[in-house]
């Protein structure tokens, strides 16, 4: 598995979140088909992860949370649905 890095592809959106919101910082990444969208303030992260097609496996969370979050995996939060995950972390 590999996370490609393609916020340069949504520069205007995320320029328009950044100056709407608390969010200092965003990436955009892709994982096959799924989306992959990291956000970051100084409160909290947030991780969404959604795929049109399928559901999203457990070894793709794995994955990302090694990738993203590496060692606060253990206090994040994960809600899920049939497409979309969103993992949630607090910061101190």
């Amino acid at each position: 598995m590999h996370l490609i890095d393609v916020s340069n592809s949504y520069s205007r959106k995320i320029k328009h979140e950044l100056e709407n919101s608390a969010t200092h910082f965003i990436k955009v990444y892709t994982l096959g088909n799924s989306r992959v969208v990291f956000k970051r303030n100084s409160l909290d992260e947030e991780i969404i992860i959604s795929n049109k097609n399928r559901s999203i496996s457990d070894d793709e969370i794995k994955f990302i949370l090694n990738e993203l979050i590496k060692n606060k995996k253990d206090a994040a939060k994960v809600t899920r649905t049939d497409s979309v995950v969103q993992i949630s972390l607090t910061v101190h």
